[in-house]
C-alpha cells in the first residue's frame, strides 16, 4: 500500500504544535555504525552521523526518497544490505557497479537539495576502552554511542547557534545503543543540558493497520556512512570535511573529570581489562 510521509509531520507537531508557523523548526536526524579495519574483524571504530534540516525539507525529502528508490525495483535503502548483497540488493546490484553508483548519485544529489548540513563524531573503541579501565564511565554515564551523540549533539546545536538562532532543534536517533539518560549525562558536562527532548526511532515498523512504514531520514543518513567508508568524499559526506570531529583519550578523561566519574579500584580494573 502506499505510504504516506506523516512521521517527520508526527515528530513536528508534537513538539511545535503551538509554536509560530513562521518560525523555522530543524530538525537533526542522526544513525550510529560501527567501522572495522580489517575484514571479520571486531568493531574498532563508531560514527554517529547525521543531517540536519527544516521540518518543511525533511518532508519533502520523504516524499521524493520512495520515488528514487522504486526507479530501481527498491523499497528501501540499507547500506548494510548493499555492501552484502543481501534482502533487495541481492540480485542485479552485487556485480553492477554502474547501477550501484547510478543510485548512490541519484540519493546524493536529492540530499544535498534538502539538507542544510551534515555533522558526523568519531571514537575509536581502543580508546573508550582504556578510559573505561581507569574511571568508572560506563555504569555511570554512557558508552561509547552515548559519548558520540552528545557531542555531535553540541557541534549542531553550536551550528545553529551561529547560523539559525531563532531556529528550535529537534534530535532523532535511530532506535538501538542510544540511551536517553546516557546522552542527557555527557550533556551535563557542556552545559546543554537543556532544548527539545531526544526523540529515539525504528528505522522500520508495522503500523496498527499492518501497513510496513520507513522512516526515511536514517536512510538518508546511511548514505554518509557509505561515501564515509568508501572514501568517497562526494554529495552529501563533501561537507563533513568541516563538520567531522574525533573524540580521543583525552577528551574522554575531560568528560570524566568534569562530570567527577569516580576511578576505577585496581582490582576493578583487572576485571574490566580481563573482560
Amino acid at each position: 500500500m502506499r505510504e504516506s510521509n506523516w512521521p517527520v509531520g508526527l515528530l513536528a507537531s508534537a513538539v511545535w504544535l503551538n509554536e509560530d508557523p513562521q518560525k523555522q523548526a530543524a530538525m537533526a536526524i542522526a544513525i550510529g555504525y560501527f567501522e572495522s579495519t580489517q575484514t571479520n574483524s571486531p568493531p574498532s571504530r563508531l560514527t554517529v552521523c547525521g543531517h540536519i534540516a527544516s521540518k518543511s525539507r525533511w518532508r519533502l525529502l520523504e516524499r521524493r526518497w520512495p520515488r528514487v528508490l522504486q526507479q530501481e525495483g527498491l523499497t528501501a535503502f540499507n547500506i548494510q544490505d548493499l555492501d552484502k548483497g543481501v534482502g533487495e540488493f541481492a540480485v542485479g546490484w552485487r556485480d553492477n557497479q554502474t547501477r550501484t553508483a547510478r543510485l548512490l548519485g541519484t540519493l546524493s544529489r536529492l540530499t544535498q537539495q534538502h539538507i542544510l548540513q551534515a555533522f558526523a563524531c568519531s571514537m575509536d573503541l581502543d580508546d573508550y576502552d582504556a578510559i573505561n579501565t581507569e574511571y568508572v564511565l560506563a555504569e555511570t554515564v554512557s558508552g561509547p554511542y552515548g559519548v558520540c551523540a552528545a557531542q555531535l549533539m553540541t557541534r549542531v546545536r553550536q551550528w545553529m547557534a551561529n547560523h539559525r538562532p531563532d531556529d528550535l532543534t529537534l534530535f532523532v536517533f535511530e532506535d538501538g545503543d542510544v540511551d536517553h539518560r546516557q546522552i542527557a549525562r555527557v550533556l551535563q558536562a557542556t552545559g546543554l543540558e537543556g532544548g527539545e527532548p531526544v526523540q529515539v526511532w525504528r528505522r522500520q515498523w508495522i503500523d496498527e493497520l499492518g501497513r510496513r512504514r520507513h522512516f526515511r531520514p536514517f536512510e538518508v543518513c546511511d548514505l554518509v556512512a557509505t561515501e564515509i567508508q568508501r572514501g568517497v568524499w562526494t554529495g552529501s559526506a563533501r561537507r563533513l570535511a568541516c563538520d567531522g570531529e574525533r573524540i580521543t583519550r583525552q577528551d574522554l578523561r575531560r568528560l570524566c573529570e568534569a562530570l567527577s566519574v569516580p576511578r576505577r579500584r585496581a582490582d576493578l580494573r583487572e576485571a574490566v581489562l580481563t573482560v
